[in-house]
């Protein structure tokens, strides 16, 4: 059997704007995009809707389609892992089934053999869920109150990529949001991140309590940036751009590391009264630091395995038994710690911080296998 079609049809009853992204992108390209991905032969445009799709095919009332089809509002967001079933588990010719949403609204309609494009979406006994699916997993925005639910469902449908905070915190989810709808290319946001964190040596300079409190927040601030680049990449998926992203973003920790600490060692070596063989040590441990952060950098930026990444705390704490509580998961740890204990304003605290993540960072060099 042929595989099915996507219709998208004409929402009369939508009062929101469906030409605005939603999390990056609008919901016919996001299901569009999903339904290809599916396994979807095509994508068809229905006579009145409003949606720009590229690579859509646009068809008239009345037009033969002879297939399999699912016709669905262009309103309407679907879960990819639904539209996969339906596409795998195809309907026979003579049957027809509604797909509505959480709160019982006609979202599509799957069948079996579509004749033609019809004027209107057909409405029919609710459809039989494949396992493990059910209306949580397609959201219609009619009313801009419907927001929560499409998002929900688009969080839901890329869960599987977005790792740590970035899945969990509402306040971080909220932001991802707000930098998927500003519409800024992927690369912009990197390079964003990038010269926070680098500008993390130049604020600890300025000196005082002031300056290292400033580089620190500086660091953090573009770390947690480019720790939620993966998770906009896949909710802009199919956006232009979209397939550049992520080179700068894994290199961006390393920088800052790098940035801060030399600023900081700085810092240490020139306070007045320091011994010359003291200042002699400190100088060589920042320099080591800084040095094994920019090899990481290096690394991931020529595409190669990285040799000195940071070892997984929760991969520690499971070793030992144990696990962290669910307030400490975060994508900035490091950098949190760094930034409490630079508050007393004494540079050799977060300055320890970063060597000692420095030292652990030799971990995996030590005990990966040759070759």
């Amino acid at each position: 059997m042929s595989a099915p079609v996507l219709v998208l049809m004409p929402d009369a009853e939508a009062r929101v704007d469906l030409a605005r992204p939603v999390l990056g992108t609008t919901t016919a390209s996001r299901l569009a995009d999903a339904a290809r991905r599916a396994g979807f032969a095509e994508v068809l445009l229905a006579p009145g809707t409003c949606s720009i799709v590229h690579g859509a095919r646009v068809v008239s009332s009345g037009e033969p389609i002879a297939a399999p089809a699912l016709l669905a509002f262009e309103s309407a967001v679907i879960a990819e892992p639904l539209l996969r079933a339906l596409a795998e588990q195809p309907l026979a010719a003579d049957e027809g089934y509604s797909l509505g949403d959480g709160l019982g609204r006609p979202s599509a309609w799957f069948t079996g053999h579509l004749a033609c494009v019809p004027a209107e979406l057909p409405i029919a006994e609710e459809l039989p869920w494949p396992a493990a699916r059910g209306p949580a997993d397609l959201a219609r925005f009619v009313y801009r109150e419907d927001r929560p639910r499409l998002e929900a469902v688009i969080w839901s449908d890329r869960g599987d990529a977005v790792e740590g905070a970035a899945g969990a915190s509402g306040w971080l989810r909220a932001i991802v949001s707000r930098l998927a709808d500003s519409g800024r290319p992927l690369g912009q946001i990197e390079l964003a991140a990038t010269v926070m964190a680098v500008l993390a040596g130049p604020a600890a300079l300025l000196g005082g309590r002031l300056g290292i409190v400033l580089g620190a927040a500086l660091l953090c601030i573009g770390v947690q940036l480019a720790a939620v680049v993966p998770a906009l990449a896949r909710l802009v998926r199919g956006r232009g751009g979209a397939a550049d992203v992520q080179w700068l973003a894994p290199a961006v920790r390393p920088f800052g590391h790098a940035a801060y600490v030399a600023a900081l060692t700085y810092a240490l070596v020139a306070e007045a009264g320091r011994s010359s063989v003291a200042g002699l040590v400190l100088l060589g441990c920042g320099a080591f630091a800084a040095f094994l952060s920019l090899a990481h950098a290096r690394d991931v930026l020529r595409g190669e395995r990285p040799r000195f990444e940071l070892p997984s705390a929760d991969a520690f704490a499971a070793r030992l038994g144990a696990s962290l509580p669910a307030w400490s998961h975060s994508d900035v740890r490091v950098e949190i710690v760094a930034l409490a204990l630079a508050v007393t304003g004494a540079p050799g605290l977060p300055w320890g911080v970063l060597v000692g993540a420095t030292l652990a960072r030799l971990w995996r060099w030590f005990i990966a296998p040759s070759g």
